[in-house]
């Protein structure tokens, strides 16, 4: 699938810039491939709609005011603290001739009968491998099956992984993706009741403080 987005060249900073946040703008800049770097702007909306479908592991046909369109990755996504939605973007010019590292995420397919069954249940460690390629090559999503998780403490680690030619997984084989757990038992520990309560639970009054030295004195 194509992603294409459209931008305008920018000189705007500071003050502007919020003005032009505020107007549904999008302040980016693209670099890379011993070109100068190029401050842009998109138009936000188009561009959250581009990102939701494309995320980090995909090409993008970026064109720059009406030019030609060139193959960029989005290399960052800056965002507010209390603001949702990007506040910046930084692009990568891509040349299809050499390899990239890109995160690409894993699709888990299939249920795990250890889970169906209420035996257990699914911790997962990883939902994205890093991995290394061509541009051209990068999958879309990298399947996990998890039918095979049929007792506890099974699971699947990245050794397990099947990829697609050309495609290196860049993470240690042994790094688990996804396991299942026994369930968590909680136990409530007994709480021994204190000697007082045991005598008054027996049906006989403790003493109180001063008594039975008042005792002593009666019978004086």
């Amino acid at each position: 699938m194509d992603y294409k987005l459209t931008a305008t060249p920018r000189d705007a900073r500071g003050k502007k810039l919020r003005r032009l946040r505020a107007e549904g703008r999008l302040p980016a800049i693209v670099y890379g491939h011993r070109q100068p770097a190029e401050p842009l702007l998109l138009d936000g909306h188009e561009f959250r709609k581009v990102f939701a479908r494309a995320g980090r592991s995909h090409l993008l046909d970026l064109a720059i005011d009406g030019g030609r369109a060139e193959k960029v990755i989005i290399k960052e996504v800056q965002t507010h603290p209390r603001r949702q939605g990007a506040v910046h973007v930084d692009f990568y010019r891509i040349d299809l001739k050499e390899k990239l590292q890109v995160e690409v995420p894993i699709d888990f397919t299939g249920e795990a009968p250890a889970v169906k069954n209420g035996d257990g249940d699914l911790l997962t460690s990883l939902h994205h491998l890093r991995v290394e390629c061509l541009p051209g090559d990068i999958p879309d999503s990298i399947p996990v099956d998890l039918s095979g998780l049929d007792e506890i403490d099974a699971g699947v680690r990245v050794g397990d992984v099947v990829v697609p030619e050309g495609v290196t997984v860049l993470h240690d084989p042994e790094d688990l993706i996804v396991k299942v757990h026994a369930h968590r038992v909680v136990v409530e520990e007994e709480v021994a009741p204190e000697e007082g309560a045991e005598a008054v639970a027996e049906g006989e009054e403790p003493a109180a403080e001063g008594e039975e030295g008042q005792a002593e004195g009666e019978s004086e």
